[in-house]
């Protein structure tokens, strides 16, 4: 839990992100009894953790067991290590072939889905090491043609100093029609597999499952899933496919303090310039909360609100810097007071704002991402 102490620290820019450890633990154990005994679990932490601080979620869930992390991003990976977490870290397709000496230095594991990647970890490998090729079936984005996978799995066993410890693809979807898609892109995938244990070539661990199959209780024969989204209590599937329950949000808050309280009644008149164009109230209130913090302003004919002791109010206004809200009369209100500007459910929760900014979610969170110190309650 964050102390007063924590949050008097932020008093130089006070705008902060809170994270729920309970329900992160929570979600992870979830995606633990939806897949059978001994099957591994990669939790995708890429993009700064979807939003969430990578460093605070990497350590949580290290504490809980999981037996793999995986980042598209070597710096990212870095930052696990200096965050003290000791987890195996699964490279994600990200980095060129020049950097896989770096990569193997930092005891990551890459991800190659081509000759020039495997040459360039063979080159950089003093002594046997481990790397997981990524299979392109249908997603169209990065790995190795699904024709060609069995092909270049010779190639790198060839090498002889390097071993294709794992095998992994992604086909994600969001509605019926991807779903669709997705189970028969899968099913090439599985005969893949099934072709190389044929042929006597053992790969450890198997991986084609993510958080929209999970959601929708799929499970295969893989040895491993990769769950992102569901991990955060985000979900990646159409409302008419499957509800998020019993996954929680992540998110507990995203939350600024207040830095003046300005009484107009001797003006500027409402609906004249500036913010006053569209204020209906005589006060209003401002945060430092700005465009540069990641938040958006409402789009189109949408209105926003933040919460002041769980009471909604108006913004009028969204700057580089500072979020201004206006202020009831009946509406006691000081400097240093909490504005929740987003949270995991409510009248700010995480979906609602992304509607009033013409965003998904997950966009929402990236604007946010990074741009603020991160407490774990």
């Amino acid at each position: 839990m964050a102390s007063d102490k924590d949050i008097a620290a932020l008093d130089g820019h006070p705008t902060w992100m809170e994270i729920d450890a309970a329900a992160l633990r929570h979600n992870l154990a979830e995606v633990r009894r939806r897949v059978a005994e001994g099957v591994q679990i990669i939790a995708s932490v890429k993009a700064n953790a979807y939003g969430h601080g990578i460093q605070p979620v990497a350590r949580i869930l290290a504490a809980a067991g999981v037996d793999m992390l995986a980042t598209g991003s070597f710096a990212e990976a870095c930052a696990l290590r200096q965050a003290g977490v000791t987890t195996p870290v699964l490279l994600l397709a990200g980095a060129l072939p020049a950097a896989m000496g770096a990569v193997l230095e930092q005891g990551f594991i890459p991800t190659v889905y081509d000759l020039d990647g495997a040459h360039a970890v063979s080159r950089a490998a003093e002594t046997s090491a481990p790397v997981f090729v990524k299979v392109d079936c249908g997603l169209g984005r990065v790995g190795v043609a699904l024709d060609q996978a069995a092909t270049l799995i010779d190639d790198i066993a060839a090498l002889g100093n390097l071993q294709v410890q794992g095998l992994y693809t992604h086909v994600s979807f969001h509605d019926s029609r991807g779903m669709a898609y997705t189970r028969e892109r899968l099913a090439l995938f599985y005969d893949l597999l099934g072709s190389l244990k044929a042929a006597g070539v053992n790969i450890p661990i198997t991986q084609a499952l993510a958080s929209s199959a999970l959601l929708m209780g799929w499970r295969d024969n893989c040895t491993a899933v990769c769950p992102g989204h569901l991990l955060f209590g985000l979900s990646p599937l159409a409302p008419e496919l499957a509800g998020l329950a019993p996954f929680r949000p992540v998110l507990r808050g995203i939350k600024s303090r207040v830095l003046q309280v300005r009484d107009h009644s001797s003006g500027p008149d409402m609906g004249t310039g500036g913010y006053h164009q569209n204020r209906r109230q005589r006060r209003t209130a401002v945060a430092p909360c700005g465009m540069n913090d990641g938040y958006r302003a409402p789009v189109g004919a949408h209105e926003a609100q933040v919460l002041h002791r769980g009471r909604e109010l108006r913004v009028i206004g969204v700057s580089l810097e500072h979020l201004t809200v206006e202020v009831p009369d009946d509406v006691e209100i000081a400097v240093g007071d909490e504005l929740v500007v987003a949270a995991g459910d409510g009248p700010v929760a995480l979906d609602t704002v992304a509607k009033w900014q013409s965003l998904r979610p997950i966009e929402t969170l990236m604007t946010f991402s990074a741009r603020m110190p991160v407490l774990v309650v």
